[in-house]
């Protein structure tokens, strides 16, 4: 059992989905048809043996205490250990400004009081697997006082723009912390990944807290980076970015790629999410489905191709849909066509029969909405 308690952090407003930032919080966000966001920081920790884990959330929680609930299907036994979400309260501020650092400094006390002698933070924006024990011990061998985990992109000047990236010195130490502004084509990209003592932990926050009250906990490591040993490990196995509306699809659609799936549904490291009594997915009046995912509970009379399709999904006779993103419980009505499309939970096509968008750009469907 990794001996840290597990904090998962929410985003600033840099990080933004249009049209799913509306209904809900970026850790609620839908993903692959089946999972929430939150489902894989919390599935890398249980396991990871860390069985205390805090989300913080900067959006309305109500989704997150529904999907977390006792955190029993996290394989979290909450006797001997818990999950709890943690909203942020406002005091009539918009959410946005309430920073992450201001959030832990407001808990700290409870941070404080958790047995565990470390910290292991990780994010909800970032789709990647890691044994967060194998990083723990990595960071107590090393004696370094913060231990940073990144990836390296050799294309930083077309996407990730405003994601935070390091600048690291020869003995992989972090000099600085900045927005990536697409100025450069190689960036070591932060993976929002943190392993500290408490001790360290409480410093940084507390500093922050006396510094500014618009510093995230990003803008502290910053200031502090000369004064600490904040040591980089890279992570050189997939990562599936999510920062804007077009890398929330390409995220999602990465999944449709085998060798992709398979490294994510590893049996021997499970993405666990709170299970539904659904029926099994039935094909009806030649329905059918190439390279897709289909999740269950839906019902398929029409033809899908190269698409992820959400619980509870009903695609009517007639109907295409291809190279589209479709959330739970939407209906496509008969002799529909579309193409390159998000279409949000439980919204409706039923009036208009042509729906495109482009690679670049997939066509939204606010959730519930009629078309």
């Amino acid at each position: 059992m990794a001996t840290a308690l597990g904090i998962i952090s929410y985003t600033d407003s840099s990080i933004y989905v249009r049209g799913l930032s509306k209904f809900r919080p970026v850790a609620a966000y839908s993903y692959v048809g089946r999972y929430r966001l939150v489902d894989i920081p919390i599935s890398n920790m249980a396991n990871s043996g860390i069985d205390n884990i805090d989300v913080y959330t900067n959006g309305d929680p109500k989704v997150l205490f529904d999907h977390v609930g006792s955190a029993r299907h996290y394989n979290i036994n909450n006797k001997h250990g818990h999950v709890g979400v943690i909203p942020v309260f406002a005091d009539g501020e918009r959410v946005e400004y309430i920073t992450d650092l201001e959030s832990y400094y407001k808990n700290l006390y409870n941070i404080m009081e958790d047995p565990n002698p470390y910290v292991v933070m990780a994010p909800v924006n970032f789709v990647f697997k890691q044994n967060f024990a194998d990083l723990l011990n990595e960071h107590i061998n090393s004696g370094a006082d913060v231990t940073a985990l990144y990836y390296d992109i050799d294309n930083a000047d077309e996407v990730m723009r405003n994601v935070n990236a390091f600048e690291i010195n020869r003995q992989h130490g972090v000099k600085s912390v900045y927005k990536n502004q697409c100025t450069d084509k190689n960036a070591h990209i932060s993976l929002e990944t943190f392993v500290m003592s408490k001790k360290i932990f409480k410093e940084i926050v507390t500093k922050g807290h006396e510094f500014s009250s618009l510093y995230w906990f990003m803008d502290m490591l910053n200031v502090m980076a000369s004064d600490l040993d904040i040591r980089a490990v890279e992570y050189t196995s997939p990562v599936f970015p999510i920062y804007d509306y077009n890398s929330y699809y390409t995220a999602n659609m990465n999944m449709l790629n085998e060798e992709n799936m398979s490294f994510f549904n590893n049996p021997n490291w499970p993405i666990y999410t709170r299970t539904n009594d659904s029926p099994p997915t039935i094909y009806q009046d030649g329905g059918s489905a190439q390279g897709a995912l289909i999740s269950n509970g839906c019902v398929i009379k029409g033809k899908v191709s190269n698409s992820i399709i959400g619980r509870n999904v009903v695609i009517e006779e007639g109907a295409i849909v291809a190279d589209s993103l479709i959330l739970p419980g939407v209906k496509i009505g008969p002799d529909s066509l579309v193409t390159c499309c998000i279409i949000d939970k439980d919204a409706k096509v039923i009036n208009k029969k042509e729906l495109t968008g482009y690679i670049g750009n997939p066509l939204y469907i606010a959730r519930r909405e009629i078309v």
